[in-house]
């Protein structure tokens, strides 16, 4: 700029001389700046000829450098040179270079890091083991089925199980990247891929679908998805046999992409149908032992109920509600023979939906109904769905609005059948035969109990009174009272019967043990017996009841007594073993001015008394 500026100035002025001058030193500014320019640009060519214009080193001198690469970088870098002068001894230099620190080093990637959440699940589900093998196997699968979805770049993964005793397909896990996969868990075996791979028991693989086709040939989506390559595998179980090497489930996977697998793919998944494969065998060995322990424990749990209370009764309830624990259930009932009535009847009835179905005590058709065909031929039956019957249930005017599925077990022992076992669901195709075989072996402890029963109650027949109490059996005081109600009947006469049992029994049983239970029922049995007149009857009904048929007295009358009674009884003291307590009863009380014969008066009683119990106890009901 300076240069600019002078030679404009100069060629302004009015002397020649001074115009010369101006450029000369405008020309010299100029040439110095163009010249630093060019210096600029071209470093590495002046350096060249620089290196050019020095003299050349002499040829009598040499220098060897000597470094070692092997050298520890921590320390600092040591480095020899060595001189040699012709005629003289090598001359040795040691020189050490500071190592380079850590933002010196040039293009250095940093080491990769790695935190514990790559290698190890830091949110394990702790209790899939305590929830048993299903959560645990589950939770495994869903962790292999990831890695399938990710070796093999895959829109979605399933594994569905074959059930081939009900034609279904039966969804176990799966994972998608699709918001339309399927929310129905069971589908019927058709034309489709899947089942194809689940009847004939080989590979399917399609490396392009069109969009017509995708909707039939893949039935796990509810909604249109753009998959073009499906390949499924089947898996077989590893505790099979050779000759039942069917699938019991098939591994799917798909891709939107066109031929994205291929045999190298069939050969990967192979391994991992070997890992599920092994996954099946162990959650199989573990069920079956978690299922054998739940029976033990509702055997075990049979036992003590039977302990507490050995009868008929007690018999059909544990049995209904220990069969609920082990298998899926809507309905149970069970069917015993009724001595009395002489007919087969409904003992206990479970109804978890509440809804309408055969009532307790309802006597079952032998002839006409599936029930009296399987106490007939004692041959368990399993019935896919009750839509299909020709015949009922258990009798004809049942009001049983399920359609579902139900299966029947005879209480049978060597020589006689002395009932069954109905549990009904209102799916269909809910039972299989693993079902019957797990229900039959709590039937087989229901059957012995019966069993022992019916036994002890043949050789109670030749004996008029109760061993522990010293009042009536069961068996005659049930036929005093059929002669009774039939004598009053004959000659318009009153007779009422009183229905007495202790509160709290479970309670009594567990703290003061069967010994003190059985010297309470003594005590009552007396106080009871010397209440009555010499042709009254007292008889032990049941395992905690007494049943008293008071001849010729009316309700209200057998009400006074009653009263009496449960006063007498809750301000008496028992001593056992050096402890005191005391007892209450609850009493229910029936007239025959209300009813017709011996079933409906001793019915109504223990309605009564049941009534009684649940408002607490201690407390006398008539009918």
């Amino acid at each position: 700029m300076a240069g600019v500026i002078l030679f404009f100035a100069g060629f302004g002025s009015a002397s020649i001389w001074l115009r010369v001058l101006a450029l000369l030193i405008s020309s010299s500014l100029i040439t110095f700046v163009l010249v630093q320019r060019w210096r600029l640009k071209n470093p590495l060519r002046i350096q060249a000829d620089e290196k050019a214009a020095r003299p050349p080193a002499s040829e009598e001198t040499a220098k060897k450098l000597y470094f070692d690469d092997y050298q520890d970088s921590v320390h600092n870098y040591k480095i020899e040179t060595v001189t040699d002068v012709p005629g003289r001894s090598p001359v040795v230099h040691h020189t050490e270079i500071p190592t380079m620190t850590q933002p010196q080093r040039i293009m250095q990637a940093p080491p990769p890091e790695f935190q514990l959440a790559d290698f190890f699940d830091l949110q394990e589900d702790e209790g899939n083991r305590e929830q048993g093998p299903k959560a645990e196997f589950s939770h495994l699968l869903k962790k292999v089925l990831a890695v399938v979805k990710e070796v093999n770049f895959a829109h979605t993964v399933a594994l569905f199980w074959v059930n081939r005793d009900k034609k279904q397909l039966v969804l176990e896990n799966h994972v998608s990247d699709s918001e339309h996969f399927t929310t129905h868990r069971r589908r019927e075996v058709g034309q489709d891929l899947v089942s194809q791979v689940a009847t004939t028991g080989k590979p399917q693989m399609v490396g392009s679908m069109s969009a017509g086709a995708r909707g039939d040939m893949i039935p796990y989506y509810d909604a249109p998805e753009e998959i073009r390559t499906f390949l499924g595998v089947p898996i077989f179980y590893a505790g099979a046999s050779a000759r039942e090497q069917q699938p019991v489930a098939v591994l799917t996977l798909d891709c939107r992409g066109e031929d994205a697998y291929g045999p190298e793919t069939m050969t990967l998944l192979g391994q991992f149908t070997k890992l599920i494969s092994a996954l099946i065998q162990s959650y199989t060995d573990k069920y079956d032992l978690l299922l054998d322990s739940e029976v033990l424990r509702s055997i075990t749990r049979f036992r003590e109920h039977l302990k507490m209370d050995f009868s008929i009764p007690s018999v059909a309830r544990s049995l209904a509600e220990e069969s609920s624990r082990l298998v899926p259930w809507d309905y149970i009932t069970v069917v015993v023979f009724d001595e009395s009535r002489k007919s087969w009847v409904i003992q206990h009835v479970m109804n978890r939906m509440n809804d309408p179905y055969v009532p307790l005590m309802s006597e079952v058709d032998p002839h006409q109904s599936v029930v009296g065909a399987v106490i007939q031929s004692c041959v368990p039956r399993i019935v896919e769905s009750a839509a299909s019957l020709s015949v009922p249930r258990y009798y004809l005017a049942e009001r049983c609005e399920s359609a579902g599925s139900m299966i029947v077990v005879p209480l049978n022992s060597v020589s006689r059948c002395y009932g069954a076992l109905v549990v009904e669901n209102k799916d269909a195709r809910t039972y299989s035969e693993a079902d019957v075989k797990l229900v039959q072996k709590l039937s087989e402890t229901a059957s012995w109990g019966l069993e022992i029963l019916s036994l002890t109650d043949i050789a109670t027949n030749y004996v008029s009174l109760d061993e522990t109490t010293g009042v009536a059996t069961r068996k005659h005081f049930l036929e005093r009272v059929q002669e009774e109600v039939q004598r009053s009947g004959d000659f318009s006469g009153e007779a009422s019967v009183v229905m007495i049992a202790i509160d709290a029994m479970s309670d009594h049983l567990s703290r003061h043990g069967r010994e003190a239970f059985d010297f309470v029922l003594q005590n009552i049995g007396r106080m009871v017996k010397s209440a009555v007149r010499p042709y009254d009857v007292v008889g032990r009904f049941d395992f905690n009841r007494f049943g008293v048929l008071l001849v010729n007295t009316n309700a209200n009358e057998a009400s006074l007594w009653a009263e009496k009674i449960r006063k007498n009884v809750a301000s008496n003291i028992i001593n056992v073993e050096g402890k005191s307590f005391s007892v209450t009863v609850s009493i229910g009380i029936s007239g025959m001015s209300v009813v017709g014969s011996d079933v409906e008066l001793l019915e109504n009683a223990d309605k009564v008394l049941k009534k009684a119990v649940e408002a607490g106890g201690n407390i006398v009901r008539v009918f």
